[in-house]
């Protein structure tokens, strides 16, 4: 029999854009990565940017979901969503010169059946400025965002 397998939305909003994070580069650009590309850049200018990738899900063996798709990257255990810090322009970023990883693995199953049943997504909050005032390029995890209470 084959597993179970749900579509959920992540949706990821950036505040507290740095300024000026990259001097010399250009023109800054936040986007998401999708397989190998970077989809959806939007200039840090903004006040905030919202990403809404779509994940197929399975639940594994042990419980857990198994994030899929072209914007889920990393091993099962470990999956998480790339944010890219680039340069260039809307429609061609010509150099990455940062990534956020967004991890996902603290999720529950039950966290995403009951987002997919109310067709609501996982919503998450992340601050994009660092304590030195510069951007954020870590792995991310649940103590620097703000995940939203799914009940």
């Amino acid at each position: 029999m084959a597993a179970e397998e749900l579509e959920v939305t992540i949706e990821i909003r950036c505040v507290q854009m740095p300024a000026a994070p990259w001097p010399g580069k250009g023109q800054i650009h936040l986007g998401i990565q999708k397989d190998q590309g970077i989809v959806e850049a939007a200039p840090v200018s903004r006040k905030s940017i919202v990403f809404r990738p779509v994940l197929r899900v399975r639940r594994h063996t042990d419980g857990t979901p198994n994030f899929l798709g072209p914007f889920a990257h990393g091993p099962r255990a470990e999956r998480f969503l790339y944010l890219v810090w680039g340069a260039g322009t809307l429609s061609a970023i010509h150099a990455m010169v940062g990534r956020i990883k967004l991890h996902l693995n603290h999720l529950t199953w039950a966290q995403v059946t009951q987002a997919q049943t109310r067709g609501e997504p996982l919503r998450v909050t992340l601050p994009l400025t660092n304590a030195k005032g510069g951007a954020v390029c870590a792995s991310v995890r649940p103590g620097a965002c703000q995940w939203e209470r799914v009940e």
